[in-house]
């Protein structure tokens, strides 16, 4: 096995376990996979592990609570809800939407023949999003379901909380009619323990890089830039020679390659069906990203995740990127095929990262599809949270997650995913210190606060990686304080 050369950067290395309890987390041994289970085994073992967390909360919260003057009360069942009783149950939420992709019509279509297709070309930039989006605010219902049964949930809270099919919430408050239920307050499940962090000064530092888009058809002008940026030969000072002898890791977070031009990817009408049929296998492309890592092997360890437009599984959890690709850098000790999501631990500190398929999917329960009219009275703009994430920022939808205790809160109802039937792996049991998600429009960062019921606070680090081929940005870790900023290469 080869390791790390040298050049004129001497890096810090990082502790960094072969192997800890949570690396494995997401990965399927071939010869322990089947695919005859069915899905809602995910749900019941989701809800086993989070009701009992998500009760904990609940009764810390509202045991003592009283509307109208009337104590509320516990109610184990959804079936057992009684009309104008106050009261707090436990479910999982099932938003029932007009463009959620439907599996019949999806055959049908193949069938008989779909509609037209609308290359992206056609669209701006926000079409291209609302093309594949699922919401019409005005027909969205949002429901809570358990084994016994499932009610409409109703109030005015809804329009200032997240919620997408899958997580596991408590509601507290009244059915006012049959079947709906008008809720004033929503608690989530109780955090998972974090490893205590190890109190360091090394002041090493861990770079987050997504979206490279490697292809025939792009400009490797930014990628070779980036590369000597990070071999110090653009820039020999001694603050950014120290700088860089501080990255320690490179975390590539999916989407290393794009088979074809964007254009010919997006259509008008969300199909997984004939998704599930594409390729996105292009020899020329992995050879190329296989000689890039090589050379970044010579200067970093280098951890590399799959994401969409990479040779992969199409459902999550995504397995490591075949050693075939790598006929040069896999001779490298330094570099690591990982999962997506995945668990990794660096001088102590414990990060969870995807490469952005379960933040993106989210995205498409907010943003309303573009059959809806965006200055319509029904286009649900005038929702402060909505509004922030089709607008601004992509933040919520991260803390959301955590607060959900769930990274793929949306699998398997609009997210492919491996049908699991003794667990539910993208339920967390841990929280991470560092949260991150690839493959997003701009670089986001920020500090959160979990709540637990009577432990103190638990605080994670967020932090949204940006497409490199889009914003010629990446993210900077620091391992002691957790901050993050963004570099961005110009030119």
């Amino acid at each position: 096995m080869n390791t790390m050369t040298s050049d004129r950067i001497l890096r810090h290395e990082s502790a960094v376990p072969d192997q800890f309890r949570r690396s494995d987390a997401y990965r399927l041994p071939p010869g322990t996979r089947t695919y005859a289970n069915q899905f809602n085994k995910i749900y019941s073992q989701r809800v086993k592990k989070l009701k009992s967390r998500c009760l904990k909360r609940a009764n810390a919260k509202w045991k003592q609570e009283t509307i109208n003057n009337t104590n509320v009360v516990y109610v184990n069942k959804i079936l057992d809800v009684k009309n104008m009783t106050p009261c707090y149950t436990i479910g999982t939420v099932f938003m029932d939407m007009k463009y959620k992709p439907n599996i019949l019509e999806e055959v049908s279509n193949n069938v008989y023949g779909a509609n037209d297709v609308q290359e992206s070309a056609e669209l701006s930039k926000l079409d291209q999003l609302r093309a594949t989006a699922y919401s019409d605010p005005q027909n969205d219902q949002v429901m809570l379901e358990d084994e016994s049964g499932r009610m409409i949930l109703d109030g005015e809270i809804l329009d200032k909380i997240l919620l997408v099919t899958g997580a596991v919430v408590g509601v507290l408050g009244m059915e006012v009619e049959a079947g709906i239920f008008t809720v004033v307050d929503v608690v989530y499940p109780e955090p998972g323990p974090q490893v205590p962090r190890p109190m360091r000064a090394a002041g090493n530092k861990v770079l987050l890089l997504s979206g490279l888009h490697i292809n025939n058809q792009s400009s490797l002008g930014p990628l070779e830039v980036l590369k000597e940026y990070l071999m110090g030969e653009l820039d020999s000072s001694p603050e950014t020679v120290e700088f860089l002898r501080s990255i320690t890791q490179v975390v590539v977070a999916g989407n290393s390659i794009r088979c074809v031009e964007s254009a010919d990817q997006v259509v008008l009408e969300k199909d997984k069906y004939r998704e599930l049929n594409k390729s996105n296998y292009d020899a020329d492309a992995i050879k190329q990203l296989d000689a890039y890592i090589c050379e970044l092997l010579n200067s970093v360890p280098v951890t590399i995740m799959p994401g969409d437009s990479d040779p992969c599984e199409v459902s999550l959890p995504k397995q490591p990127l075949h050693p075939s690709f790598f006929a040069k850098a896999g001779s490298y000790a330094n570099f690591v095929r990982s999962t997506n999501p995945v668990w990794l631990e660096i001088d102590g500190v414990r990060l969870l990262g995807t490469s952005g398929e379960n933040i993106n999917d989210m995205f498409k329960y907010f943003i309303p599809n573009i059959q809806v009219d965006l200055n319509g009275e029904g286009s649900g703009m005038d929702s402060p949270v909505r509004n922030e994430i089709v607008n601004e920022s992509r933040l919520k939808l991260l803390e959301a997650t955590m607060h959900w205790q769930n990274v793929v809160p949306t699998a398997p109802d609009t997210l492919t995913c491996y049908p699991y039937d003794v667990d539910d792996p993208f339920t967390l049991d841990e929280t991470p210190h560092v949260y991150f998600v690839g493959n997003q429009p701009k670089f986001e960062t920020a500090e959160m606060t979990l709540h637990c019921a009577r432990d103190a606070p638990i605080h994670v680090r967020i932090v949204a990686v940006p497409d490199f081929c889009e914003t010629g940005q990446m993210a900077v870790l620091d391992l002691d304080s957790l901050q993050c900023e963004a570099i961005k290469i110009a030119v």
